[in-house]
């Protein structure tokens, strides 16, 4: 139980995310700062120049974001060097790529970061430290943050680092390194959250040394309120019918042809690359809908008249090509990159809100994205083509819609026809939602704050 009646506690975030620069990634952190000081906790974000985070992110600035960062919220902007415009570190920056084992950011920052912590630290004497990875290498850099100030952290994990699969790793040597960092700041950290439990499973698996009791549970989630109502009617109108998603799909043909070609067939530096976790993220990609989707018009060809699909989000350039092979260019709508709040006004006119999700190959999907989260309010069917997994747990636990089975293109199809044709009335799971409201969540991570730093001081003493 979180003391209502002392003074806060100051709480140093490092954040290399961060609004207003509009990244997936920004979120998290920022809805956490949003609602957390209402818990006995006094924010302090560090983080980059809105411009320089934009540029190393390349994503567009969205000053809309900053309406979420409370009055009490102490910000600091410290610059990291920007050495891409030396023609000698165009060759360090390929090295960095190839024989390195995450991202250059926090070698860039570092120097300047510390000596802005120096001040920092001495006027507001922070007692905990929370960063969230990826950038992975704010792991490390946390690490270094709490030896040289004496302050333990607490490390966020949004994504799998060792275990990620999205395209193989450059050798098992890289994976051993990384698998050793890993673990170093983990034993280092006093606390390591997950979003999900699979997540946290895949991690415990692969550090058994390390205490089941440094794992915490804090999913993402959505911060407006439930609108009361556990149950909404879909029926589809006659004269059109949108299907929408929203944000990327993270889908590399490249990486994927890669990851799945023979060893026999592999080339030069190929063929020492390693995959700890083979995952298959063209399941991510609209594929299988587009797929699906094409059988339901061929079986009931006057549903073609009926659909329009919609995108909200950079358009890759392999979709066009998805497009053609499954017909479906004319039907199709891009609106591009959108802020955030432009893309819920969006959202409000689709129909129903597509959900896809990656295939982790003799496991489960670990990963609940932000946009699930975006849909939870819009009284709107999400038409989930996903993997076995906590994306499916969640929609088929809340109510909020229809799970296809992305191998199953027959009776995917069948599904559509039949939610299109009869239409359908989705009864949410209020009870379940609840646990995943932002303001909720903040209090979960402000409860392990003040267990850890009461965990601490003792240890101190």
């Amino acid at each position: 139980m979180i003391p209502g009646d002392q003074p806060k506690i100051p709480v140093l975030f490092l954040f290399m995310e961060f609004a207003p620069v509009n990244t997936t990634g920004n979120f998290r952190g920022l809805k956490f700062i949003k609602y957390i000081s209402q818990y006995n906790i006094q924010p302090i974000v560090v983080t980059f120049i809105e411009e320089e985070g934009a540029k190393y992110f390349n994503a567009k600035i969205d000053t809309k974001l900053l309406s979420d960062i409370p009055g009490d919220c102490i910000l600091y902007r410290i610059h990291c060097s920007d050495r891409s415009k030396f023609i000698i570190q165009k060759l360090a920056d390929f090295m960095t790529i190839y024989f390195s084992i995450k991202d250059s950011l926090a070698k860039r920052w570092k120097s300047d970061l510390f000596k802005g912590l120096v001040d920092i630290m001495e006027k507001h004497k922070p007692k905990m430290l929370v960063t969230s990875l990826p950038p992975f290498s704010s792991g490390k850099l946390a690490m270094q943050i709490s030896k040289k100030f004496r302050i333990p952290y607490i490390l966020d994990m949004r994504d799998l680092w060792a275990h990620f699969g999205h395209g193989p790793l450059p050798s098992y040597f890289h994976y051993k390194l990384t698998i050793r960092e890993e673990n170093i700041i983990f034993r280092n950290a006093s606390a390591i959250i997950g979003v999900t439990p699979q997540l946290i499973n895949i991690l415990k698996a692969s550090h058994p040394g390390i205490e089941d009791r440094k794992f915490y549970y804090i999913p993402n989630g959505f911060d407006t309120p439930l609108n009361g109502n556990d149950s909404f009617q879909f029926r589809a109108s006659k004269d059109k019918l949108i299907i929408g998603y929203v944000g990327s799909f993270y889908f590399e043909p490249e990486k994927r042809e890669n990851m799945f070609r023979p060893f026999w067939k592999k080339r030069g530096l190929e063929i020492i690359e390693y995959i700890p976790v083979k995952q298959d993220w063209l399941y991510r990609s609209p594929y299988f809908f587009f797929k699906a989707l094409r059988q339901a018009f061929d079986i009931m060809p006057v549903l073609e008249n009926m659909v329009r699909i919609e995108f909200v989000g950079k358009k890759p350039l392999w979709l066009d090509n998805m497009l053609d092979e499954f017909a479906l260019k004319t039907i199709f709508h891009s609106h591009g990159f959108v802020s955030h709040r432009e893309s819920l006004d969006l959202q409000e006119g689709f129909d129903m809100l597509l959900a896809t999700s990656e295939k982790i190959i003799d496991a489960e999907h670990y990963c609940l994205p932000s946009k699930v989260f975006d849909y939870v309010n819009q009284q709107k069917p999400i038409l989930a083509f996903v993997t076995e997994g906590i994306q499916k747990e969640f929609i088929e636990t809340s109510g909020l819609g229809v799970v296809c089975n992305p191998d199953d293109t027959l009776g995917s199809a069948e599904k559509l026809i039949n939610l299109i044709r009869d239409g359908r009335e989705f009864v949410s799971n209020q009870e379940y939602l609840k646990r995943f409201q932002r303001s909720f969540l903040a209090g979960q991570l402000a409860e392990l704050i003040h267990f850890t730093v009461q965990e601490n001081s003792l240890i101190i003493k």
